[in-house]
């Protein structure tokens, strides 16, 4: 029977990678995407002239790359490494007249490698709630629960930063329960093991320095390891120590491979812990109708965010945790596992509230931590309760898979049942990614459009989609406001939504979408045209 219940569920991830990457390459371009690629750019042309400067005698111009260095600082190639050579191969595949810019194509191609990571993530997400719970029917569900919600589901289409670092974070904990299990089955650590735990940290952290969060999650399994066994610190480190000294070296070595930018300059990694914790910009929020900027962020800023944004079924899962804690920990090693991820969450969250680290756009910087939210859910409610975790299960992917089709590609603006209480629109931040650009240029691009100037923020989120020989006139959205000359199309979206109409522009098409239980349309973007 259980070898029937895995070959279904084999096949339904077959299916459902099937979809997903259909569906990634036809979702419009989003706000950091090319950031993403120009962080590629640059660090192409760094390692050329180090390899030159090396091979050649040719003296390295480090002025050259100052001015830029700061804005790539917190960013290795671990993404790049993977997703070029994908790039490479899939861009000119994607050209058509729908997608008639080279450059469109490119960014694309990288929407596939997104939800590569992001299914790839899903086959952990099993692993780790194995190792929690050794339940075959609890693992698919809670994997298929997952995998369906929309929120994640929609960011894995474009998102190049916060998809590929969770799904890297579920690797490190993945890895750092093999070590552990390790210790505690053999007594003693496998130096593959122990490769692959500093290469994948290192490559976590070469996707965003604040991969360095993650060492709070090791030191916790760690703690809770040695207290659980009742071992001493110092003894553990004498008998571990030249595992530790090889752990550190690779770790550093790989750091550095991924880092080109600390070739030229080791004494930058300063600077990207600096960088790591803060923005240059004070991006503000909408948050239960009131904008709240990142650099002045309230207290219960995350905690509000998790409260819409969570699923009512993991929400659920996390309210009635006290009374099902108790047997988790019953035993030992799933009490290391449940404990550390459940003890994690709270000191990071605790970490970010307190130094005040410049938060945006609801959940997405923090979107590591929702993998870890679910496992705890998922598990609390099961142990609570099977049937109900049963029930509760079906109801969810039920709405989930339906609710993905019906708002698509919209799915990272959803929100859960509770929040559909009050009015989205005026509430809370929607579609500011942009993505809403490529549907808008469909519209643009018909024949009984006007060729005229064409002003949106980001530009990229509309420019590459437009047919160029109809439309050779681009600015950015900012210049709606100054006596740029009419008439023109002014692409609303992003935060621009928020604003009244420009004077004299009149709206005439707009992309929204409704969820189930919600009154009202959310409008993702809009089209205006400036008389």
């Amino acid at each position: 029977m259980t070898s029937i219940k895995k070959k279904f569920f084999f096949i339904i991830l077959f299916f459902y990678f099937l979809i997903g990457s259909f569906n990634s390459i036809n979702t419009g371009i989003s706000f950091d995407e090319k950031h993403e690629q120009l962080n590629w750019d640059f660090h192409v042309e760094l390692i050329h002239e180090v390899t030159e400067s090396i091979t050649s005698n040719k003296k390295f111009d480090k002025k050259k790359f100052d001015q830029e260095v700061k804005s790539f600082v917190g960013y290795g190639i671990g993404f790049q490494i993977i997703s070029q050579p994908i790039q490479y191969i899939l861009k000119d595949l994607l050209i058509s007249s729908e997608n008639p810019n080279i450059y469109a194509a490119k960014l694309l191609a990288k929407h596939f490698v997104v939800f590569l990571f992001f299914f790839i993530s899903g086959i952990f997400f099993y692993l780790i709630l194995k190792k929690i719970i050794d339940n075959e029917n609890f693992c698919i569900l809670g994997t298929i629960i997952y995998l369906t919600y929309p929120y994640l589901f929609g960011q894995s289409m474009f998102s190049p930063k916060d998809v590929p670092f969770m799904s890297v974070w579920l690797i490190c904990t993945y890895v750092s329960f093999i070590l552990i299990e390790e210790i505690i089955n053999k007594d003693k650590l496998n130096l593959k093991y122990v490769i692959i735990f500093s290469l994948s940290t290192a490559y976590l952290l070469s996707i965003r320095f604040a991969g360095i969060l993650i060492f709070i999650q090791y030191l916790v399994i760690l703690l809770i390891f040695l207290n659980f066994y009742k071992i001493n610190f110092t003894k553990f480190f004498k008998k571990y120590y030249s595992n530790l000294i090889i752990l550190i070296l690779t770790l550093i070595f790989f750091i550095f491979l991924f880092y080109p930018i600390f070739w030229i300059n080791p004494f930058l990694l300063i600077e990207t812990f600096k960088i790591s914790a803060s923005h240059f910009n004070n991006v503000g929020t909408m948050t239960f109708g009131k904008i709240m900027y990142s650099k002045d962020l309230p207290i219960n800023y995350l905690l509000l965010w998790f409260a819409v944004k969570i699923p009512l079924l993991i929400l659920i899962g996390l309210i009635i945790l006290p009374l099902s804690e108790k047997k988790i920990f019953n035993n030992k090693k799933k009490g290391i596992f449940f404990g550390t991820i459940l003890l994690s969450i709270l000191l990071i969250s605790l970490i970010l509230i307190l130094k005040r680290v410049h938060l945006y756009d609801e959940i997405r910087q923090v979107m590591f931590l929702v993998p870890l939210i679910f496992i705890i859910g998922l598990t609390s409610l099961f142990i609570y309760s099977n049937k109900i975790f049963y029930i509760l299960s079906v109801i969810s992917i039920s709405l989930f898979v339906t609710e993905n089709i019906k708002i698509n590609p919209y799915q990272y603006v959803w929100f859960n049942l509770p929040a559909r209480y009050f009015d989205l629109t005026k509430n809370f931040e929607l579609e500011y990614q942009g993505i809403s650009g490529r549907e808008i240029s469909k519209f643009l691009n018909q024949p009984d459009t006007k060729s005229l100037c064409v002003l949106a923020n980001p530009l990229w989120s509309v420019k590459p989609f437009l047919n160029d020989r109809k439309f050779d006139c681009f600015d950015i959205w900012q210049k709606i406001e100054t006596n740029y000359k009419r008439p023109f199309y002014a692409v609303q979206n992003v935060r621009n939504l928020k604003r009244a109409s420009p004077y004299k522009c009149q709206s005439i098409y707009e992309t929204n979408f409704n969820l189930f239980f919600h009154k009202k349309n959310i409008v993702t973007g809009k089209l205006l045209k400036c008389e």
